[in-house]
């Protein structure tokens, strides 16, 4: 007797079932794509019991005609393609004719459909598969599907479901997906008789975005609006301090498609290096459209893989794009105080830490002058190159000599100000809104966006930086300036860190020889492996600055090292550069970021560092020339900004 047999069509189909639904959120996403492709505008989901029991899904798009409703349940019945040369050209959700016949042999099932032209609905009923209705009936144009006892004849898959909340949540999720990524359509999702979202359908992806994840994250976020060789790439990306410990906010889709790819968010965490804490990603909301013919969706049943015809194009897309973006903006973060616990009184042994570098107050009406300690430390000449002779600034004055502005300080209060008129820069622009009213008795997800401000540009914000004057040093570690009703905090350590990092990576990228000699070379031991690895990078180490060659078994000689250091470097300063390389180090015979971030980090000053005037100054303008002045390498804010209205709240001026 044979042991092959041919399956029977029920075993057959819920087999195939598994491909496609493995649980309720499923239904609700194959059915609301249906929705999608019929040309709906508005689209209802609810559901039951996480949807075990009980989904609903209600369009009003085009509806199906009385002699395909049968039909459409048979397995690889599709209104969307006729032939495999279709599948070039591609433009809907779906495709495959599985959706329907899956879900249908693992439920009881019903559908509700008329198109315009009809007088007359048809609704349908399954169970197992099996049709036991198909009669006439009274509906609007469109269709609903309701999907009742989902696995009921599946009790192997049933028991592996989980609770109805988390199964509701996962719904939830696709339901906010499917938000995104059409925000011309406005969805209903109620569950267990409550409604918890409702989009506005107004084609503004901002109130979507403000609908499902409030006001904080859409006062947050940064229009991205971005084409590189017929690749268009539009939505909106997150601040630095809006991003979150897992990637559970970053949404891709690709022409409407919900889709994840190593690719994509590998470029764009890149563009957000140096400016995100470690184990931190961004927010992100991207819509890319791509020709149909340059990338296959048709990898699995659930068409979240994808592959692109060109992947390095995909990666610069997005990596320029977003990088554009985030240095096209400003990055200041701001605070907002909030109130002390009752009964907590703050210590004051601290109170004298920032008046002891304060002279008396000459009278009233009269600017609060720093005691400035006599020697100055210049920042520029400490990183030659800084200075007039700046290779950062060189490369600027190469593209667009009228945009570098002299800063000095005015001598009646300490100012850093421009004394040149720069020309105009690349704007930053958007019609979307930086801060939103939160909804007041508007339904769950329904905001009320009434107040639209143009997100403040990079230049702007250097702008009121450069033109404010000092207040002075708190801590011995914070720079504070004053700019009309602004106050802005500076981290020193992180300003000059950025600095040392900015400059490090171009002096690279144009070749410099920044080593300088030393008096008495250094002759280092080391183990075998960082033996061989000094010796395998001993270019890359020439370029940095470390001019080193073997001296003995594992011995290596030190004859210079990097000009950004003084005096004070030393054999364990080595060790860890070297440690750090290790560590860090790639295939490639480049020199690793970590590398460079470490560098920057150990010769920058440090906190508890009297500054005086002139140090503040230079500092600040060097850094107001960097590309990303707005975080250290590690991804900390180097500047914060305080509205006064923030003081007035905590003196009781402002209640």
């Amino acid at each position: 007797m044979s042991k092959i047999v041919i399956l029977d069509e029920k075993t057959a189909n819920q087999i195939a079932a598994g491909e496609v639904i493995e649980r309720p959120a499923s239904v609700v996403k194959e059915m609301t794509e249906n929705s999608i492709d019929a040309g709906a505008t508005q689209i209802t989901v609810e559901i039951r019991n996480g949807g075990v029991s009980y989904i609903r899904v209600t369009d009003n798009g085009s509806g199906m005609e009385a002699d395909d409703v049968e039909m459409a349940f048979e397995r690889h019945a599709t209104s969307k393609i006729r032939r495999i040369e279709d599948l070039g050209g591609l433009a809907t959700m779906g495709f495959r004719g599985e959706a329907l016949a899956s879900v249908a042999s693992v439920s009881r099932m019903e559908v509700s459909t008329k198109t315009a032209q009809d007088q007359n609905g048809i609704n349908l009923r399954t169970e197992g598969g099996k049709v036991i209705s198909l009669s006439q009936t009274g509906c609007p144009t469109g269709t609903t599907f309701i999907v009742r006892d989902l696995f009921y004849n599946t009790p192997a898959r049933y028991k592996f479901l989980k609770k109805d909340a988390t199964e509701a949540g996962y719904v939830s999720d696709i339901m906010e997906r499917l938000a995104l990524a059409h925000a011309e359509i406005s969805f209903k999702y109620i569950q267990n008789n409550q409604v918890q979202l409702h989009t506005p359908g107004n084609n503004d992806l901002l109130s979507v975005i403000y609908s499902i994840y409030g006001k904080e994250i859409a006062r947050g976020v940064l229009p991205v609006d971005y084409e590189n060789e017929g690749i268009g790439l539009s939505g909106f990306v997150g601040k630095p301090e809006i991003a979150r410990g897992t990637r559970g906010r970053q949404s891709i889709f690709l022409n409407g498609r919900y889709i994840k790819s190593h690719i994509i968010t590998g470029a764009l965490e890149e563009a957000y290096k140096t400016m995100l804490m470690q184990n931190k990603f961004p927010f992100c909301v991207l819509l890319l459209k791509v020709s149909p013919e340059s990338f296959d969706v048709n990898v699995h049943p659930q068409k979240l893989e994808v592959r692109f015809a060109n992947d390095r194009t995909v990666y610069s897309t997005i990596y320029n794009g977003v990088k554009n973006t985030l240095l096209g903006a400003s990055l200041i973060r701001s605070i907002e105080t909030a109130e002390s616990p009752a009964g907590l009184q703050k210590p004051e042994k601290n109170a004298g830490t920032f008046a002891r570098n304060q002279e008396t107050l000459a009278g009233a009406g009269t600017r609060l002058q720093t005691g400035i300690p006599p020697k100055v430390h210049d920042f520029k000449t400490e990183l030659p190159g800084l200075g007039q002779a700046s290779p950062f600034k060189r490369a600027h004055e190469e593209a667009a000599p009228a945009e570098n502005a002299v800063l000095r300080e005015s001598p009646s209060h300490g100012q850093v100000q421009n004394a040149a008129k720069k020309t105009e820069k690349k704007e930053f622009t958007s019609e979307y809104a930086a801060l939103m009213p939160e909804p007041a008795g508007s339904p769950v997800g329904e905001p009320e966006l009434s107040l639209y401000n143009v997100p403040v540009t990079k230049e702007t914000s250097l702008n009121q930086l450069q033109e404010a004057f000092i207040v002075g040093q708190a801590f011995d570690t914070y720079i504070i300036l004053q700019n009309g009703d602004n106050l802005f905090i500076i981290d020193q350590h992180a300003a000059h860190e950025r600095i040392r990092y900015e400059t490090l990576k171009l002096r690279l990228e144009k070749g410099e020889n920044f080593s300088q000699g030393i008096l008495e070379p250094f002759i280092i031991k080391l183990q075998a492996k960082e033996f061989n690895f000094a010796m395998e990078k001993q270019g890359a180490f020439q370029k940095l600055g470390f001019d080193l060659e073997a001296f003995g078994p594992n011995t290596i000689i030190l004859r210079s090292i990097p000009d950004i250091y003084d005096s004070s470097f030393s054999v364990s300063d080595f060790h860890e550069i070297l440690d750090r390389w290790i560590k860090t180090d790639s295939s490639d015979s480049g020199i690793s970021d970590e590398t460079l971030y470490m560098m920057s980090c150990k010769g920058a000053i440090k906190a508890n560092r009297p500054l005086s005037k002139e140090e503040i100054n230079n500092l600040v303008e060097t850094l107001c020339s960097m590309e990303n002045p707005f975080t250290c390498v590690h991804g900390r804010p180097i500047i914060i900004n305080v509205d006064k209205k923030e003081f007035e709240k905590k003196f009781k001026r402002i209640v």
